[in-house]
């Protein structure tokens, strides 16, 4: 399978370090600056990416080669999405966001984009892989997560970590981004999802009303 590897930063000082900890893998940096929401700039990278299944990581990450080998084998099992820390190093497949729409770009700043994907994957019976299984560098956020938190209430009708239950209220909006022709893809169903961070494994008894 292609793929292509992306670091989405605005600290390229970091790049050398983290191509080094992947090769022979082959590391490409996608500038991170002066974007409005994390959302707009995955998606601009995803359009960017000329294969068909794109690997993407932040800056606090530090993954192996073997990492992109097992996402890859992950994403041929017919996993939607895999989320090796969750989304601060993933991959998938275009044909996920021809499915389900693009990252939405109304969560301004960073922030709960991650629980929207967690939710639309669940709504569309589509699987995922999540876990924490490389190294991640803690450090403060540079987004603002507060700007994000009322778009994710009125969409999904409240706080759907705190009550298990989505109820939509909003459409996924249009954006006019070319992914290139549709490439079928049979995903595992949502029930066959690997969730290994325990935070996150209350998306698998979520309930839409």
């Amino acid at each position: 399978m292609k793929y292509k590897i992306y670091l989405i930063s605005n600290k390229p000082q970091f790049f050398n370090e983290i191509q080094r900890g992947l090769s022979p893998e082959v590391l490409h940096l996608f500038d991170g600056s002066n974007y409005p929401s994390f959302s707009k700039l995955v998606n601009d990278c995803v359009v960017h990416c000329p294969t068909e299944i794109v690997i993407i990581m932040s800056d606090k990450v530090r993954p192996r080669a073997s990492h992109i080998q097992k996402m890859i084998s992950l994403l041929e099992q017919g996993h939607g999405f895999v989320g090796m820390y969750r989304l601060g190093f993933f991959g998938f497949k275009k044909q996920l966001f021809r499915q389900v729409g693009m990252m939405d770009e109304r969560y301004v700043g960073g922030g709960y984009e991650d629980d929207d994907l967690y939710i639309r994957l669940k709504e569309a019976n589509i699987s995922m892989y999540i876990s924490e299984e490389v190294d991640y560098l803690k450090s403060r956020s540079s987004w603002n997560y507060a700007l994000s938190r009322p778009h994710y209430l009125q969409k999904w009708g409240g706080d759907v970590k705190l009550t298990r239950v989505a109820s939509r209220q909003m459409s996924e909006e249009n954006y006019p981004y070319n992914l290139g022709e549709g490439n079928y893809t049979e995903f595992l169903p949502f029930h066959r999802s690997e969730i290994k961070v325990r935070k996150i494994q209350k998306y698998m008894a979520l309930q839409f009303k």
